[in-house]
């Protein structure tokens, strides 16, 4: 197996582009996909303050990563959710990745600053885990981009995210949830320009992205995200 651009020995086969690369040329790759969808959507601009929702994982600093790479300013947002042995070991990634190259990491634990956990908040919401999780993320996202002023709040939602939520929105015929999907929901009433920048990348080339780089990334799953609808879709799909 050979590198499609300098035909040496590949790491990496991606069926999708009928191409294989070597580690060098498989992060050009993964770069150059991010440069093409944030400049196909205009998700940011070259003087924008850019906070990336960071939780440990592959995708999220991934995206940090690649995004600091093409010389855009962006500090990291992590919120601790208060899950027992996960939290501790998500912030534990995190602070590794922004410490090791100088960056700039906000952190927000939920308990310290309203009072709760996601395992206590989601019984008294009456909520399952995963939606009180999302939307006290999403409560703390907006809020820390209002706060320190930044221009763009970046996920790491990749193309297998985007599919599954697109294929069980279409399920159940979400049609509120199937307008809003879209890689750029802009500011408006006091939030934040909200970006996907890995939305032309797979889970399967982030994880590799992130080996072939040297980024330590928390493999586990949530704990409490058993039984998530988003997780049964994309096993689906990928069977």
């Amino acid at each position: 197996m050979k590198c499609r651009v300098c035909r040496g020995p590949a790491v990496i086969d991606l069926r999708r582009h009928n191409a294989n690369f070597c580690p060098e040329h498989f992060v050009k790759f993964c770069r150059d996909q991010t440069a093409k969808a944030i400049g196909d959507h205009d998700m940011l601009q070259r003087d924008d303050r850019v906070l990336v929702a960071v939780s440990g994982g592959k995708d999220s600093l991934a995206v940090w990563d690649i995004l600091t790479t093409l010389g855009y300013v962006a500090d990291g947002l992590y919120v601790g959710l208060g899950i027992a042995g996960y939290s501790d070991a998500s912030a534990d990634a995190a602070r590794a990745f922004a410490t090791t190259r100088n960056l700039k990491l906000i952190e927000v634990d939920l308990v310290d600053t309203y009072g709760y956990d996601i395992p206590t908040g989601s019984k008294a919401a009456k909520r399952a885990p995963c939606s009180a999780c999302g939307m006290s993320k999403r409560h703390v996202f907006d809020e820390q981009a209002r706060v320190g002023g930044y221009d763009a709040l970046v996920t790491g939602h990749n193309l297998d995210d985007e599919a599954a939520v697109l294929f069980g929105n279409v399920l159940r015929w979400q049609t509120p949830y199937l307008g809003r999907q879209r890689p750029v929901l802009h500011a408006g009433d006091g939030f934040p320009r909200k970006v996907k920048p890995l939305i032309r990348l797979g889970e399967r080339e982030t994880a590799a992205y992130c080996v072939v780089s040297g980024i330590d990334y928390l493999v586990d799953e949530c704990p409490m995200a058993e039984g998530n609808r988003h997780l049964a879709y994309k096993e689906a799909l990928t069977d």
